[in-house]
C-alpha cells in the first residue's frame, strides 16, 4: 500500500500520520472536499470501535479504501471519572463543543492540580476499511508527558500539543517545526503504524 486516504477533517491528524508513515514511503492524503465525509456518531466504548465506525462509513461513501483513527487519553493520578478517555474534546458539565483554547485552559488546571507535570498514555485505535465493509484494525499505546504552564504556541485541531512535551528533549509539540514533529511521531508510533499498514492487503 503506497497511498492512504485518511477520512478526517482534522488537518493536524493528517500531518501526524503522514509524518509517522513517511519513512515507509506511504503517501497520506486527506479528502479534498470535506463535505463528502459523513457525520459519524462516535459512541463506541473503545478508540478502536470509533475508528472502525468512521473508517467503514467513510469508505462506503467515498467508494475507496480509507484509514481512520480515534484517540483515548489517560492521565496518571486522575480518578476514573475525571479521565479524558474517549472524551478528550469535551469538558464535563459544559454545553457545546469547546474551542482549542477552552481545552488548553481546562487541561492546564488538571495538570496544575497534579503538581505541574504528569505522565499518561494515549491509546490510538486505527482502522483501514474497504467500501464493502471489510476492515483491519489495531491499537497502539504510547506514553505521554504533560507540563504546565502551556506553550504559548498553538496547533489548530490539536490542543494537547501545547501541553505535551517530548520526554527526551522536554520540547512542547506545539513548539516543534514540521520536521521535528515528523521525527517525534516516527519515534512514538512509526514502526507499529508502518507494520500495521503494510500488513493490510485487500
Amino acid at each position: 500500500m503506497k497511498e492512504l486516504t485518511f477520512g478526517t477533517t482534522n488537518e493536524a491528524k493528517i500531518k501526524q500520520i503522514r509524518g509517522a508513515l513517511a519513512p515507509a514511503g506511504i503517501e497520506v492524503n486527506g479528502v479534498a472536499d470535506k463535505s463528502l465525509l459523513p457525520e459519524v456518531i462516535e459512541d463506541g466504548k473503545t478508540a478502536n470501535e470509533n475508528a472502525r465506525k468512521k473508517a467503514i462509513a467513510c469508505a462506503k461513501v467515498l467508494r475507496k479504501t480509507v484509514f481512520s483513527m480515534d484517540v483515548a487519553v489517560y492521565i496518571d493520578g486522575l480518578s476514573e471519572e475525571l479521565q479524558p478517555a474517549l472524551n478528550v474534546r469535551r469538558i464535563p458539565n459544559s454545553v457545546g463543543r469547546p474551542s482549542d483554547e477552552d481545552l488548553i485552559k481546562y487541561y492546564s488546571k488538571i495538570i496544575e492540580s497534579l503538581g505541574g507535570t504528569a505522565t499518561g498514555t494515549s491509546e490510538y485505535g486505527v482502522c483501514i476499511a474497504t467500501p464493502n465493509g471489510e476492515f483491519r484494525e489495531s491499537t497502539i499505546m504510547i506514553p505521554r508527558k504533560f507540563v504546565v504552564p502551556a506553550s504559548p504556541n498553538r496547533q489548530e485541531g490539536y490542543p494537547l500539543s501545547s501541553l505535551v512535551v517530548d520526554s527526551d528533549s522536554n520540547t512542547f509539540m506545539a513548539d516543534m517545526n514540521q520536521d521535528e514533529q515528523d521525527l517525534y511521531w516516527q519515534k512514538l508510533v512509526g514502526d507499529k503504524l508502518i507494520n500495521f499498514v503494510k500488513s493490510v492487503s485487500f
